[in-house]
């Protein structure tokens, strides 16, 4: 890993210092090979050839390289679109008012080349309100209730969706929704939003 780490920084954040140190490195190999007589200077013209020839090749190679980790075209991307509204009881021609209806719909899209394999998930929503020792978070509800939830692999430019609709005090004027989802022990991805359910308002 701190091999890998150090091959990246060589060929983005230090490039120019990677290419310069190529570049000076192939001549003043190929300047020794002159100066010690191992070939004459009738081969000049090849020598130069053979110069340009390994410098292009090198500094071919580092520029794929700081592609590749400036893209990162094989690592996972990961898009939540979200739709979330409240329905209050009284909609429901129902006689108590302390309850209502929180309906919500998540879609994980794969926005990347890659498929997504075999993950893990849960989804927390708490209400959003504010205090004087500043803002509060009371949870309303988990998916699953405890531990984790298994999805299956996600095509590039495929979802996976989250669907449900739950019981919330009448009283709830603001949501946040967290999903975390678990790609490997290592790898967790996390997103929230907070949304306004009273104006229908949302805020990223």
């Amino acid at each position: 890993m701190k091999r890998y780490r150090l091959l990246e920084a060589i060929t983005t954040k230090y490039l120019v210092l990677t290419v310069l140190v190529i570049i000076a490195i192939t001549v003043g190999g190929f300047a020794l090979v002159l100066a010690y007589g191992l070939t004459d200077i009738d081969t000049l013209a090849t020598f130069v050839d053979a110069v340009f020839k390994t410098v292009a090749l090198l500094v071919g190679a580092i520029w794929a390289l700081n592609r590749y980790f400036a893209q990162r075209t094989d690592v996972t991307q990961i898009r939540v679109d979200s739709d979330v509204d409240i329905i209050r009881n009284n909609e429901f021609g129902g006689d108590s008012s302390d309850l209502a209806l929180l309906v919500y719909r998540l879609d994980v899209v794969n926005t990347g080349s890659t498929l997504i394999p075999d993950y893990n998930q849960f989804l927390e929503i708490d209400a959003v309100s504010p205090s004087k020792e500043g803002t509060r978070y009371e949870c309303l509800y988990r998916w699953p209730s405890i531990g984790l939830h298994a999805g299956g692999p996600i095509e590039p430019g495929s979802w996976a969706a989250i669907n449900d609709a739950i019981p919330v005090p009448a009283d709830v004027r603001a949501v946040r929704l967290y999903l975390e989802i678990q790609l490997s022990k290592d790898n967790i991805w996390t997103w929230h939003k907070t949304f306004d359910v009273f104006k229908g308002k949302s805020n990223e």
